[in-house]
């Protein structure tokens, strides 16, 4: 028991540290920490369809007129009907006559004038082709044009006139002009025959 007891009031001998490299412990260096990546942002969420129309621009500046443009209608003026549309009658197709009973004028409408200008032209066509022998016929329609024009377009008087005249004339013409030929048929073969006889 002594011999125990020895040894437990004996303190132990501390170790001297040891020098040397290779009985101390490396020490393992921490290994750096990844580095954060930021997250990307999210995009923003556009609704689907035709982007928006940019804002007008208003322009600094007054455009001048086109001045090739049709003049604008006046004020009260009724619209020109669009292309291709129907014409509408002319309300100013009339023709004013002053009436002496009641000091004013009155308005009638204007009349066709077909008659008078076709026997005014068939009257002026059947004197040129009198000139070939060939004005009678015309002439003779032409009077009878310009008689029913007198009848029933009296107000287009110079134009029916203008037809009788030519187309008497035309037809005058046409009747000599025929007496010529005939005359020409009927000598020649008789002068023929005289000769015969001389």
């Amino acid at each position: 028991m002594a011999a125990k007891k020895k040894s437990e009031d004996v303190p132990p001998i501390p170790v001297a540290p040891d020098a040397s490299p290779a009985a101390v412990a490396p020490e393992v260096p921490e290994t750096p920490a990844a580095p954060v990546v930021p997250e990307a942002p999210e995009a923003p969420q556009v609704a689907a369809g035709p982007p928006p129309a940019p804002a007008a621009v208003t322009p600094e500046f007054e455009p001048r007129p086109n001045p090739y443009a049709a003049p604008a209608a006046p004020y009260g003026a009724p619209a020109a009907p669009p292309y291709g549309a129907p014409a509408q009658p002319n309300p100013y197709a009339v023709t004013q006559n002053y009436d002496y009973t009641t000091g004013t004028y009155v308005t009638t409408p204007v009349q066709p004038q077909g008659l008078s200008i076709a026997s005014m032209v068939t009257g002026i066509v059947a004197v040129l082709l009198t000139f070939a022998s060939f004005g009678f016929i015309p002439g003779v329609v032409a009077v009878v044009l310009g008689h029913l024009a007198q009848k029933r377009q009296p107000q287009a008087r110079a134009m029916w006139i203008t037809g009788l005249i030519t187309g008497y004339i035309a037809a005058g013409l046409g009747i000599l002009t025929g007496l010529f030929w005939l005359a020409i048929i009927l000598i020649i073969p008789g002068a023929a025959m005289w000769g015969d006889f001389s």
